[in-house]
């Protein structure tokens, strides 16, 4: 099973990345391991919503898990909805031209997953599209990014995306972001909205056009081009390079089927794993250490809408406790590695964290 991609040690789902106490599972099962077309299918089958959608639930997605650019945008309008076909719309044909790519490479999904905020149209306001609706992101966008591991760069178009994945690093305003989108690279990078009621806001900034747009189309172009993961590794196991593409770091439940044999693996909980005989992870190495301290885990069990200063706490714990994850580092560069966790919340828990930092740690090397 592929793990959690992270997105940003100071965003709203991944300052962690969206821990509650493990609670006793009962008896070891091993389920099958989700693949990303039965998640896919889970997510366009989702009604979650069904009673506040004034059109009805209609998922649009599109993801392949070997995409190298990610596209993260509002929700679809109503003639998206229509076609279920994302950004299939003169806001979507803006978008292309500002990428420079055609609709044959923007709708290949090997080469480009589109992720909005809200799968679905969420009707309309008096202003325009109502928001995107707060259920979906939380619920999907952390399942659904662990499978998409190949992903070289993320754009950002409208505030609810800048808000969710840059946090505290986003500015006051969108134009202020936008305006400083050096400052999110090489993973990020935020655009407006290409919809065309943003022309007064094109024609205020020419900057946009003159100064993002040209590197824009060049970081695009450089991601699209980038070798898949598989390959890349593929090739790494013949010259002996380890430094030319990202660090595999897989996460799962402890209580989900093992991963490929490929992977060195390493429980990361602090406490063992309630209903797991010690025989059964014998190829497991237990860093405890790595963990959040005692102190950490119980003070967030109380309040786990402190999601975000937890992570904050946890990652200065990591920075004061190099040797806690030094092991695990090292194992990066020199394989795959998975991080297995027992807390039933997938979408907040420490393994996304540690995750993170540790592919931070690596690419600074």
């Amino acid at each position: 099973m592929r793990g959690s991609r992270v997105i940003d040690a100071g965003s709203t789902f991944g300052r962690l990345d969206w821990i509650h106490c493990a609670e006793d599972p009962g008896p070891l099962t091993v389920p099958s391991t989700p693949s990303l077309p039965r998640l896919l299918a889970e997510i366009r089958a989702c009604g979650v919503c069904a009673d506040t959608l004034p059109l009805g639930p209609r998922p649009v997605v599109q993801a392949d898990a070997h995409a190298r650019l990610l596209i993260v945008g509002q929700a679809p309008g109503a003639k998206v909805h229509a076609s279920g076909v994302p950004w299939d719309d003169a806001s979507g044909e803006r978008l292309r031209a500002w990428l420079g790519i055609d609709r044959e490479t923007f709708y290949d999904a090997s080469k480009v997953a589109i992720v909005p905020m809200g799968f679905c149209y969420p009707g309309r306001g008096a202003g325009g599209d109502n928001p995107p609706r707060p259920e979906c992101a939380p619920r999907w966008h952390a399942r659904l990014l662990a499978q998409l591991p190949d992903v070289r760069l993320t754009l950002l178009v409208g505030q609810y995306a800048q808000r969710a994945y840059l946090g505290a690093r986003r500015r006051v305003s969108l134009t202020e972001t936008v305006e400083a989108w050096r400052d999110y690279a090489p993973e990020y990078l935020p655009l407006p909205h290409p919809s065309p009621r943003n022309q007064p806001w094109l024609m205020r900034h020419t900057w946009f056009e003159r100064d993002v747009l040209p590197a824009l189309r060049e970081r695009v172009a450089a991601a699209l081009a980038a070798p898949q993961a598989a390959h890349s590794r593929s090739a790494r196991q013949h010259t002996g390079d380890t430094t030319m593409s990202k660090p595999t770091i897989d996460i799962q439940r402890v209580y989900e089927a093992p991963p490929t044999s490929d992977h060195a693996c390493f429980l990361i909980d602090r406490l063992w794993p309630r209903g797991i005989r010690k025989e059964a992870l014998a190829h497991v190495e237990w860093l405890k250490d790595v963990a959040p301290s005692t102190a950490l885990r119980q003070w967030y069990h109380k309040d786990p809408s402190q999601w975000d200063e937890f992570g904050q706490r946890y990652v200065a714990e990591l920075d004061a406790n190099p040797a806690a994850w030094q092991q695990l580092a090292q194992a990066c560069e020199k394989g795959p590695v998975a991080l297995l966790y027992g807390s039933h919340d997938v979408e907040h828990n420490h393994a996304i964290v540690l995750r993170h930092y540790l592919l931070k740690k690596l690419k600074r090397k």
